[in-house]
């Protein structure tokens, strides 16, 4: 299988998010993004932190542009990560980024799955699996400020960034119920043969009772109704999350090497 697939998916999912929040009048968010060879720069001002202020496809061959870059993120005064997938990866492009001030600091897990569909299916008969209403984007946001533990301030940013994509082709938002109370929201994009599972959060007094799981369940077969030949994910490595990847058949592809500024 050729693993480049999973890295398009995600550039694929971040520039269709992201053009639609810069479209909105404006450009509140202060989107940006840049194309350098095969390397995808993504910035977004008024959205701190690595999900959206990230550099992806940077390999060997685009190191030219690695000044470029750091301008582009510097023009804005904003922070970034470059995550580098092992099929990109060398010692020549680990030796300029080190030169260029940068060092790694952790990892991410990526999930590749293809014939998902014929894992035995989740029973949890108490949990229902419902699509978001346009009018449902405050419960949404509740959800994942909550389910992610993030200040209550930024609800309505959450709000509006997604509620931006309502009409975007290929997502879909999600809510699970646990006996009729929400409890998890979900998200899927799926383009080009390709699907990601992207954000999915679960409000702490429901862990553990299977509501990610169910949440999985339901995009991979939707994925697979609209034809999806590759079903993509990210989670921390280790985590509840990547537990919950493998569990509903989708394998550890890799993991990507992160590296940041001094």
């Amino acid at each position: 299988m050729d693993l480049s697939v999973i890295e398009q998916a995600e550039i694929q999912t971040l520039q269709s998010r992201l053009t639609a929040i810069q479209a909105i009048e404006g450009n509140p968010m202060g989107v940006h993004q840049l194309v350098k060879g095969k390397t995808n720069a993504f910035a977004v001002k008024n959205i701190p932190g690595p999900a959206f202020n990230t550099v992806r496809g940077l390999n060997e061959n685009d190191i030219p542009y690695l000044d470029a870059l750091v301008d582009f993120y510097e023009k804005f005064s904003i922070d970034f990560r470059v995550e580098i997938t092992p099929t990109n990866s060398s010692d020549s492009l680990f030796r300029a980024l080190t030169n260029k001030g940068f060092y790694q600091t952790g990892f991410h897990a990526s999930f590749i799955g293809r014939g998902v569909e014929k894992r035995s299916q989740i029973n949890q008969p108490y949990i229902e699996v419902c699509s978001l209403k346009r009018d449902d984007f405050d419960l949404f946001a509740s959800i994942y400020v909550e389910g992610f533990g993030l200040p209550s301030f930024i609800r309505n940013g959450i709000k509006q960034n997604n509620e931006v994509l309502f009409d975007v082709p290929g997502w879909d938002f999600y809510v699970a119920y646990v006996k009729d109370m929400p409890a998890g929201i979900a998200v899927l994009f799926v383009q080009n043969e390709m699907a990601t599972l992207a954000a999915a959060a679960t409000l702490p007094e429901y862990r553990g009772m299977g509501v990610q799981s169910t949440l999985i369940q339901k995009r991979i077969q939707v994925a697979i109704k609209r034809g999806a030949k590759h079903i993509t994910s990210e989670a921390a490595f280790g985590s509840a999350s990547h537990r919950n990847m493998e569990r509903a058949g989708l394998k550890l592809a890799y993991t990507k090497a992160l590296w940041e500024r001094l």
